[in-house]
């Protein structure tokens, strides 16, 4: 089981590899530091899971009490935290949305041209591209959406079945 001091080490870890993979620049550089960032996602994960008051939540849900503030806290964190935290950190909406509109307008542009077989391959880069930008902007979509459904069905309190329903989650994100 992966406690505070595992996070802490393997986050020194993997912060070495990086320095040193941005100043070799290669590739197989990168591979590990995605390598070494996945176990250190997995080691926060544990930890996260493990934590005390991540555990006595669970009780709490199942027998409909009330939440104090920093119990309700925790629940958001373990249901929307990383929504919340994408969000918080994630400045490319903007940009990869305009950046969409763009390509798209571009292939709109193909649609009057000739189609042979360099429009063609245009067509293919500009499909490929706006595929690769619409991806992370559907996240970020998604991930404001989940918040927002959160906050909502969490405004008024919770009751007792929407208490079981969410002891479930939080029990199955505990043994994830």
């Amino acid at each position: 089981m992966a406690g505070n001091q595992d996070v802490s080490s393997k986050l020194k870890d993997t912060l070495d590899l990086a320095a040193r993979s941005f100043e070799t620049e290669k590739s197989d550089g990168y591979y590990a530091l995605q390598e070494d960032l996945e176990e250190l996602e997995t080691a926060a994960r544990k930890s996260f899971q493990n934590h005390e008051d991540c555990k006595s939540l669970v009780s709490k849900l199942e027998k409909g009490a009330a939440l104090s503030g920093d119990e309700m806290d925790t629940l958001k964190l373990m249901m929307i935290g990383d929504a919340d935290y994408y969000l918080k950190y994630d400045d490319d909406f903007e940009r990869s949305e305009g950046e969409l509109k763009k390509i798209i307008d571009e292939i709109g542009k193909l649609q009057a041209g000739n189609l042979d077989v360099d429009g063609l391959m245009h067509l293919r880069v500009l499909c490929r591209e706006a595929s690769s930008v619409a991806v992370p902007t559907a996240h970020y979509l998604e991930q404001k959406e989940r918040v927002r459904k959160f906050e909502e069905a969490t405004k008024d309190g919770i009751d007792g079945e929407t208490g079981k329903a969410l002891a479930n989650i939080v029990r199955s994100i505990l043994s994830d």
